[in-house]
């Protein structure tokens, strides 16, 4: 699946509210606008050159010094009101094990995301960090921070697949810089975007909460050490974790005498399953990553579709089709 992961900062990696809108409201009273920083959420995520002329209509002159202020605060203290998200460092531990190339993109000066993710320990996790440069409105929109961070990632890593990466964000802004730049986007609800943001973004996943970030980030990961343990026995994890198996991992006939089927066979035994979530990968189909029901017929309107099934009783399903039709769905029941 993903090879290369691009994360968002502020209401991504660090919940960074009071710090932010602290200084917002700090360069708002410097023009005799008096605003509860609590009412100043939206001011996290965009860049400032955007917010303020956006929120309140200050003019290019008005932004630079409101900017200027929000700055001495931040820098003074601010950027120390941060709090990383519980499971956070955990799950970006876990992505580094599993042979992950983690990186920053992020609209915040770059300065400052350093000495943030340095502060709290988060900054070894990543390859590098990518922010925007000091006093260059057009560097910090996040279309051209992950342009950055994929131009370096080409030069640095040999063979990369630049279709293995996706941007990781809370905000609307998130998305439409990834899908700018060229790659998916996953919006996470436990920041500062709501789920009709990041509809409305069309967010290519949504995850609620970072068990289930961790799900979409880690489960091929976990199916393939799953069906390793049950089914692949003799076979190089290390490889695989590192994502130098390029191989099939289906076996014309699974091991516990389950049936491969086609055609109706096959779509009639997906729509009797039973299970709590699918993912479909991919480009462009609809509803992919969520936890609802997928019907043969819906799958039918999209080729060369890929469905992992996770079901309640902890076995899983694959299915694949493709011009020909149906094959699948492959049952196979992991050991515990």
């Amino acid at each position: 699946m993903w090879n290369t992961i691009l994360f968002d900062l502020d209401g991504t990696l660090t919940d960074p509210k009071v710090g932010i809108t602290t200084a917002t409201a700090a360069a708002l009273a410097h023009f005799g606008i008096y605003e509860n920083p609590d009412r100043l959420t939206h001011f996290i995520g965009p860049p400032l050159d955007e917010s303020f002329p956006e929120f309140y209509g200050f003019t290019p002159a008005q932004t630079q010094t409101a900017t200027e202020v929000f700055r001495e605060y931040y820098v003074r203290q601010g950027w120390l009101e941060n709090v990383p998200y519980p499971g956070m460092a955990g799950l970006l531990r876990d992505l580094k094990a599993a042979g992950k190339h983690l990186m920053v993109a992020t609209s915040k000066p770059k300065v400052t995301a350093v000495k943030i993710l340095e502060h709290f320990g988060m900054a070894a996790y990543f390859d590098r960090i990518f922010g925007a440069p000091l006093d260059n409105q057009e560097g910090a929109k996040k279309v051209n921070v992950i342009r950055n961070a994929l131009s370096w990632a080409n030069s640095a890593w040999d063979g990369w697949d630049y279709s293995g990466a996706v941007m990781v964000g809370d905000r609307r802004y998130d998305v439409t810089g990834a899908h700018q730049a060229g790659l998916s986007c996953i919006g996470v609800l436990y920041g500062y975007g709501d789920r009709a943001e990041h509809e409305n973004a069309m967010a290519d996943f949504i995850a609620e909460d970072i068990p289930a970030l961790r799900r979409l980030l880690l489960f091929e990961t976990e199916i393939v050490e799953g069906y390793l343990k049950s089914f692949g026995k003799g076979w190089d994890l290390a490889a695989i974790r590192a994502g130098n198996y390029k191989g099939c991992l289906w076996a014309p006939s699974p091991r516990d005498g389950s049936p491969v089927l086609e055609g109706k066979a096959a779509k009639a035994a997906f729509d009797s399953l039973n299970y709590d979530t699918a993912y479909i990968f991919r480009e462009d189909v609809a509803g992919a990553g969520i936890t609802a029901k997928v019907t043969a017929a819906q799958l039918d309107q999209e080729q060369g579709v890929d469905v992992y099934v996770v079901a309640r009783d902890f076995s899983w399903t694959y299915v694949h089709t493709h011009e020909d039709g149906w094959m699948g769905p492959y049952f196979c029941k992991l050991e515990k």
